[in-house]
């Protein structure tokens, strides 16, 4: 085969796309196109979101456990002998409670900086219903600010109870006392919910509902700014859809991709009974030629 027959031949590993210029050309486009570092940006909060929601929920069902399960109680407010198990208990809560925090600190602080880059009226909206969330659940700023307690200053101040009979039930909470040595960290709001909870704050029932109300909050976020920003998303989208037709040669601009790879999936199975590939576009068998 000749030099000039390996560039054009799709098979050679000589072979250069001859669009290669133009799809050069589209891929800068895309990655300075505002629709595509919108869309970048929605999917890195949409990641730390899922983080964070995946954190809560184990932290709940850790609490759980801590406050139902007798043996844990038992070794939560053991204070003679072997405590080696306490240890390890304290040890997930502390990971736990720096795992949650911190991925509710960088949920707060992202969807702000998304938001603030919308119109006023996206702004406002998110401020309101920031506020419902503040009044209905109380106990949000304190989890929010909690953040700066166990990352700056020192770890959680856990403190354990329980009582023992047909049903066993533990406490796990932080003691209020330990926490209010640190002004720095709380906010008026989160300082004023420490105080009105006593001698310790129990954080079970606070991790579930604050959970629901911001999956809410947060989920709002994602239609209502691709709504809003909807022409420059479809442009962006047309670029692909471009560079996808350039890299196929005018096979797929990439909106069948599943379509396609679940095709792909049924062919291996087909061949694995002995059956022949159909094709993707007629659905007909594809029969090879040269059975030799």
């Amino acid at each position: 085969m000749r030099k000039d027959d390996e560039v054009s031949d799709p098979e050679s590993l000589n072979w250069t796309n001859p669009a290669a210029d133009e799809i050069d050309q589209v891929e800068k486009s895309i990655k300075r196109h505002p629709g595509k570092r919108l869309d970048n940006r929605l999917d890195q909060l949409k990641r730390v979101f899922e983080a964070w929601a995946d954190f809560s929920a184990s932290f709940n069902v850790l609490l759980d456990k801590c406050e139902k399960d007798d043996d844990f109680i038992s070794e939560l407010i053991r204070n003679v002998g072997d405590r080696t198990k306490q240890h390890r208990i304290i040890r997930s809560l502390d990971q736990a409670a720096i795992a949650y925090t911190a991925g509710l600190g960088a949920v707060i602080d992202q969807s702000r900086a998304v938001v603030q880059a919308q119109s006023p009226a996206i702004q406002d909206e998110y401020a309101r219903r920031a506020s419902v969330i503040m009044k209905g659940h109380p106990g949000g700023p304190f989890l929010a600010k909690l953040r700066n307690y166990v990352l700056h200053n020192v770890a959680a101040p856990w403190t354990f109870s329980g009582t023992f009979g047909e049903v066993s039930t533990g406490r796990v909470a932080l003691d209020s006392a330990s926490l209010l040595e640190d002004n720095k960290s709380w906010s008026r709001d989160a300082k004023d919910f420490i105080v009105a909870n006593g001698e310790s704050i129990q954080l079970s029932p606070l991790i579930a509902p604050y959970s629901e109300a911001m999956v809410e909050h947060i989920g709002w976020i994602f239609p209502t700014v691709a709504a809003a920003n909807a022409k420059i998303l479809k442009e962006c989208d047309e670029l692909i859809q471009t560079r996808n037709l350039l890299l196929s040669g005018g096979v797929t601009d990439g909106r069948d991709w599943e379509l396609r790879i679940a095709h792909m999936s049924e062919n291996i199975k087909r061949a694995d009974r002995g059956e022949p590939h159909t094709d993707y576009r007629t659905g007909l068998p594809i029969f090879d030629d040269d059975p030799a």
